[in-house]
């Protein structure tokens, strides 16, 4: 670390306010940290301008422009301003990933990589190229385009000068992609940034306002394969059959609205699954308050903001085996974990709450007890302590 001079630290990162979601919301509040502690601090994402004004610099790169257009452009911008920067920090592998790695080529300076998923995994589960699970993934050989992306991706990290993940189960994918340790430092999502309050409105003013009516069930996930939408949009029947009037309610957005939509319908559930689509911070808080049972089906996490704030709100869960969830959640203590889309063991965990007041209650109350882990300070200080370490 450089002594006796204000640290300047260039983020290079595809997302940012006021694009909505916990890794947005959290690298604001993070910014806001680091300058409190000394550090001079610019930003490089894409998007259009914002109408609202940030206490640092922010450069935007136009999602308008053609792909390989925007990406030079995205990377002439981090160069200029990487000149007079002593950290690269970049938050992804995607095109900032990449542009950081041409430019701690060229100008020799130290990157800082926070891993958070492959995403050379995503793009190819995304577009339907493959079915297997991230793990698997690792150790398979694909079409040239997919291995091309894999080692674009394991070239950013092996040229990083240290990795942040957010769980044990990332550090442990990547040493597999190839890392050594030492490299790496786990520091876990936090959600305390956002005082979130105990509501003086109850549940049941919250379901009138929002209209819910009966048992809810609340998902907040991209509309994507790994999320397994489409097996809680099946298991559906069989609840309405034993419950009645149950609803499941889907927050977010993206390319499988049209087939779950159609899903719904197929199976005759089309008035008890709503999708309501991207909703802002405060909408979303009130969803969750007004929510019987917060669910979860995916097939990869790496630390679930989502799951972090519904431990703090205080509604029951149910998520998967899956990725960074164990690290969350505490089966049987803070939640119920089953395996992903496995039908029978998600019916079962979702009876045994809605029947089961007391267990409901439990889970909620050592939720937000062990919501304590993830320590908002501790995280801004292991984020300071990787800086002061090169």
């Amino acid at each position: 670390m450089i002594k006796n001079k204000t640290v300047k630290i260039l983020i290079l990162t595809g997302i940012f306010p006021p694009d909505i979601g916990g890794p947005a919301t959290q690298l604001d509040a993070l910014i806001k940290e680091l300058i409190k502690n000394g550090y001079q601090v610019r930003v490089l994402t894409f998007g259009q301008r914002a109408g609202v004004k940030f206490s640092y610099p922010v450069k935007r790169v136009s999602h308008h422009w053609p792909y390989f257009l925007k990406g030079f452009v995205f990377l002439i911008n981090g160069l200029f301003f990487a000149l007079k920067t002593d950290i690269l920090y970049s938050q992804d592998l995607y095109t900032a990933g990449l542009a950081s790695l041409i430019i701690k080529k060229i100008l020799r300076k130290p990157l800082v990589t926070r891993f958070v998923g492959d995403s050379a995994w995503e793009t190819a589960s995304a577009r339907g190229w493959i079915n297997d699970d991230i793990l698997t993934f690792q150790e398979k050989k694909y079409s040239w385009s997919i291995e091309l992306r894999k080692k674009i991706r394991k070239k950013i990290l092996v040229n990083s000068d240290k990795i942040i993940v957010v769980s044990y189960f990332l550090k442990d994918l990547v040493q597999k992609i190839g890392l050594t340790e030492e490299k790496i430092k786990v520091i876990y999502n936090s959600i305390d940034f956002l005082e979130i309050k105990p509501s003086s409105t109850t549940k049941e003013k919250l379901k009138e306002k929002l209209s819910f009516k009966g048992i809810t069930l609340l998902t907040i996930a991209r509309l994507i394969p790994w999320k397994g939408i489409d097996m809680l949009i099946e298991i559906m029947p069989k609840l309405i059959e034993k419950y009645g009037q149950i609803n499941l309610v889907v927050v977010g957005q993206g390319r499988e609205l049209d087939n779950l939509q159609n899903l719904a319908q197929s199976l005759s559930s089309e008035n008890s699954v709503f999708f309501l689509g991207k909703l802002d911070r405060q909408q979303t808080m009130e969803h969750l308050k007004a929510a019987d049972l917060f669910v979860l089906n995916t097939n990869y996490e790496g630390m679930s903001h989502c799951l972090l704030e519904a431990m703090k709100v205080g509604v029951p869960i149910i998520t998967t085996k899956a990725g960074g969830n164990p690290e969350t959640i505490k089966d049987s203590q803070t939640g119920l974990l089953v395996d992903y889309r496995n039908k029978e063991q998600w019916l079962k965990a979702i009876s045994s709450i809605l029947d089961n007041p007391d267990l409901a209650e439990k889970l909620v109350k050592q939720a937000k007890e062990d919501s304590e882990r993830f320590n908002w300070p501790r995280l801004i200080q292991k984020t300071i302590n990787v800086f002061e370490s090169l």
